[in-house]
């Protein structure tokens, strides 16, 4: 048994955040429909690299899920969803505001044909204000959000992360979302609507350095590298070293260890150029590897910084990776990040193919084949 055994769940969403929230309500034991544009699909199908025909990227976000390949833009296909939506549980969407209303999918006609649907709608800015209708991507939500510009370079220059934060935050906050929504419903019976933007979701991960700020704080904190107890450091092999030595006792335990004991005092000098300067100095003067076997024995909080080939072959985070069918082979990809003991998360599904459930999400419905064949000539359904 799975914690959301029995929940059916539809998916309008595409690309990242949207199919990483409904990833997760699969993994923990929900139908999932993904609805898709009949001839293309979602576009991360296409995305670069492929195992055999299938994009990698796709099948990350997309195991645990069916698909139904249908045409939104016709009459006929928006009344198969209507149907769907009769007896589904969450309709997930991330289309910008007004988008599904105008095509008859908007919360109040679901709704008002089940007043148990959860019906979460994922934006980037959210369904009011100036920007509400304007298109975006995470740079753009990371940039408003302050999430870019409180990441600089030595030069001064803004960070672009290597990971959509904005996204996956937002799947992630999506999930609670609905989760509480399900918890509500099981006291008043009824569903609700839950609206999540990208935008909120940058500013929920800036809540403490904005808050500070607005407080009447500096822009920089101490755990912005503005302090030598909480820094990177590059060692003599060019490798870095990442230090987040706050407690005092860690901070005293690394400059034993390193050989810096009259710096155990000035932890927190409000100016830390010579304190930064003798910790660069001395990390410098030896490979990372001698570092971390040096430390390994004493309580520091200091880890290697590894690149993401390093990270896949830490005897650490290989627990929390995976092997999941893809195509005609194996993708080793990231297990769900919720551990339950009474109803964990499994994989039951690899990623769908575009449109390989139709058939079988339609009889259900109690569409039968013929009409089924009818859809699919009328390029209803593919």
């Amino acid at each position: 048994m799975t914690a959301l055994s029995g929940l059916r769940v539809l998916d309008l969403t595409r690309y990242l955040p949207g199919p990483y929230c409904t990833m997760l309500l699969g993994d923990l034991g929900a139908d999932v429909v993904k609805v898709e544009e009949r001839s293309l699909g979602d576009p991360t199908r296409l995305v670069p690299p492929h195992v055999g025909e299938e994009s990698a990227v796709h099948a990350a976000v997309n195991r645990n899920k069916r698909s139904l390949a249908v045409d939104l833009r016709t009459e006929a296909g928006v009344a198969l969803v209507k149907r769907l939506a009769r007896k589904a549980d969450v309709f997930v969407e991330s289309f910008r505001p007004g988008v599904l209303e105008r095509r008859g999918l908007g919360p109040d006609t679901l709704r008002a044909e089940n007043d148990r649907l959860v019906y979460c709608s994922l934006t980037g800015f959210g369904q009011e204000g100036p920007l509400a209708l304007r298109a975006g991507h995470d740079i753009d939500y990371g940039a408003l959000g302050g999430f870019l510009g409180s990441n600089r370079d030595g030069q001064g220059q803004p960070v672009l992360p290597a990971a959509q934060v904005a996204d996956t935050l937002g799947g992630l906050v999506a999930t609670i979302g609905i989760l509480a929504a399900l918890m509500a419903r099981q006291t008043t019976g009824r569903g609700q609507v839950v609206n999540v933007s990208l935008l909120e979701s940058v500013l929920a991960l800036m809540a403490v350095p904005l808050t500070r700020v607005l407080a009447g704080g500096e822009t920089a904190s101490e755990l912005s590298g503005r302090n030598a107890c909480y820094n990177l450091y590059r060692c003599r092999d060019g490798r870095a070293l990442a230090v987040g030595a706050l407690e005092p006792k860690f901070w005293e335990e690394l400059c034993r260890s390193i050989g810096l004991p009259n710096m155990i005092d000035r932890q927190w000098d409000e100016d830390q150029s010579d304190v930064i300067a003798a910790l660069t100095g001395a990390f410098a003067e030896r490979d990372s590897a001698d570092w971390l076997r040096e430390l390994s024995g004493h309580d520091v909080c200091v880890e290697p910084v590894l690149d993401l080939p390093e990270v896949a072959a830490s005897p650490q985070v290989a627990r929390s990776l995976m092997e999941q069918p893809c195509g005609k082979g194996l993708l080793r990809t990231v297990t769900t990040p919720v551990r339950l003991s009474e109803t964990p998360a499994s994989t039951r599904r690899p990623a769908p193919a575009l449109g390989e459930h139709t058939d079988e999400v339609l009889s259900e419905l109690g569409v039968t084949s013929g009409e089924i064949d009818s859809l699919r000539a009328g390029g209803i359904v593919a």
